[in-house]
């Protein structure tokens, strides 16, 4: 399971794991002036800078996940029946062997959590991949225009995959792709000629598509986000009504209380990290943008594309900061 290995790293390694590749970033950033010829530096720190969103998302989502479903399972235990049927999956119509989903028309929020983190990492993923691949376009040993058709298409398809497991749906009049149409025939020409202006007008080319995909990454982040505003709201009605019970004690009021502060305390937490993600997918076409001004003028610098990487050493930082709060829950109720 992911979490466990991000548990059993020292903090400390992921620190300097860290300074590695933001170190990474900013001499890809000096090194853009210093050559005539196509630089694959800012590509590099472009691909960089999303494999540090992917695994500040992926671990700090882990952790949305844990808490949602310790919450739901705190609630289920009460004895609501229809909470706990809802956890009994089933398989989706369509025979596909490796689906599943819950009984309920509004399944369990930490379900949809588990299924938005998966389209999240997909998502990323896909971006990773496309960051990587224009960085052996960019490089001097070129791909194949073979070899490129079929990543290119791979990578479509897994854009595909992702938005399903998203639950958005992309507008009719618009294709889903990370390599456009149009913008695989500017880079297939580009292969061909090898003209750093034919790299300019495919990347130009392809802008539309990386902005669809970062908005289909921000429409998913802000439903999710509703979706945990309304399980707060449930959960601290609940409460609030507990506390105003005349029956209960004052001990019991005040763990009622209590119980109101920490749940304010982890959704603000839960709901920053969804709009430090959101604010990424809305930074994503810019950072793009700064490599075609890149290639256009190697004299101007990347400061989207260090926002992108500054988003994912934050999102690693809340991950830590959640964690450390159930490692002190967990002590206070061991001692």
């Amino acid at each position: 399971m992911i979490l466990k290995t991000q548990k059993s790293s020292p903090i400390v390694h992921r620190h300097l794991w860290f300074l590695v590749r933001t170190l990474t970033i900013v001499l890809a950033i000096l090194g853009v002036a210093g050559c005539a010829s196509i630089s694959p530096s800012p590509f590099t720190a472009f691909a960089t800078s999303i494999q540090q969103l992917r695994d500040g998302a992926d671990a700090s989502l882990s952790f949305v996940h844990e808490r949602t479903r310790d919450r739901y399972i705190t609630e289920a235990a009460d004895g609501d029946v229809i909470k706990v049927e809802a956890l009994l999956l089933t398989q989706p119509s369509g025979g596909d062997p490796f689906s599943w989903a819950s009984p309920c028309t509004k399944p369990p929020l930490f379900l949809r959590v588990a299924r938005f983190r998966e389209g999240v990492h997909q998502l990323n993923s896909v971006l990773v991949g496309y960051a990587g691949l224009l960085g052996q376009l960019a490089s001097p040993e070129l791909v194949s225009s073979d070899t490129f058709e079929q990543l290119a298409k791979d990578l479509n398809g897994n854009l595909e995959t992702a938005v399903q497991a998203l639950g958005v749906s992309a507008p009719s009049n618009k294709e889903i792709a990370i390599f456009s149409t149009l913008a695989t025939v500017a880079f297939r020409a580009y292969l061909q000629n090898k003209q750093r202006s034919s790299l300019l007008e495919a990347l130009k080319s392809n802008q539309p598509a990386i902005q669809d995909a970062a908005e289909l990454g921000a429409s998913a982040v802000r439903i999710t986000a509703v979706a945990l505003r309304h399980e707060y709201d449930d959960s601290s009605t609940r409460l609030a009504r507990l506390v105003a019970k005349s029956t209960l004690s004052n001990s019991q009021k005040q763990a009622a209380l209590r119980e109101i502060v920490e749940l304010d305390e982890k959704f603000i937490k839960e709901i920053s990290l969804l709009r430090r993600l959101h604010q990424s997918y809305k930074v994503l076409p810019a950072a793009h943008l700064e490599l075609a001004k890149g290639l256009a003028n190697p004299k101007l610098g990347l400061p989207m594309v260090l926002e992108l990487s500054e988003n994912g050493r934050e999102l690693y930082r809340l991950y830590e900061e959640l964690s450390k709060d159930d490692k002190k829950k967990a002590a206070g109720k061991t001692s």
